[in-house]
């Protein structure tokens, strides 16, 4: 029988034995992202989005059911995290932008204590040669909403030693974080900022205001 409600009309009918095809699962999510799309939104202009922001798909779903869904994949799994991260990092890999976003509130909720490496560290490793400043900007925020703090001076580091894209999401979490903080910049912080590699305007202005809340 079919409610009025066709988000969960379509997740009632998987349990767990989805999660665990992750494939199969990753085509689920895709069908279940439209649902919430609001009907104004057509598909050339999704398309189009897709294509500008440098994502596999972007649909729009609104956040309300992007929560939804990360709440039902929690509950039918039971929270098994070690299900939950290989989901994670097969939607981030895929590379929708609505994956994406998936993929920052289940690294969000997954109890801290199972990511023995950090939850930064975790994410730092699905990042792609490039990614879309919004996206990524989005999970950094979501993570930090959840509570989790600013990586060391040393971890950070060690982020800037690797691939560009890791240097600037070194940069994006000081923006996120030292601004919820309230806190300056250490030495070695501002440092990070001042040498990042050369990207967008809207990298540079984000860095240029962390700089100046912290001088």
């Amino acid at each position: 029988m079919t409610s009025d409600d066709h988000l969960d009309d379509l997740l009632n009918q998987h349990g767990l034995r989805l999660l665990k095809k992750t494939d199969k699962c990753l085509d689920v999510l895709r069908e279940a992202y439209t649902i919430g799309v609001p009907i104004l939104i057509a598909k050339s202009m999704t398309d189009r989005l897709a294509t500008s922001s440098g994502v596999a798909f972007h649909l729009g779903t609104p956040d309300p059911e992007m929560r939804r869904i990360a709440s039902w994949l929690f509950t039918v799994s039971k929270n098994d995290y070690r299900l939950l991260l290989k989901l994670a990092k097969a939607a981030w890999k895929r590379h929708g932008r609505e994956d994406m976003r998936l993929a920052g509130l289940i690294l969000a909720n997954i109890n801290p204590d199972f990511l023995k490496m950090g939850v930064w560290s975790v994410l730092s490793e699905m990042l792609q040669k490039t990614e879309p400043l919004e996206a990524l900007l989005e999970s950094i925020e979501e993570l930090a909403r959840a509570g989790h703090r600013v990586p060391s001076d040393a971890e950070l580091e060690g982020f800037c030693d690797g691939p560009d894209i890791l240097h600037h999401f070194a940069v994006l979490i000081l923006v996120v974080c030292c601004r919820r903080d309230g806190v300056e910049l250490s030495k070695t912080q501002k440092k990070i900022v001042k040498s990042r590699p050369a990207s967008t305007e809207t990298m540079d202005r984000l860095a240029k205001m962390v700089l100046d809340e912290a001088s």
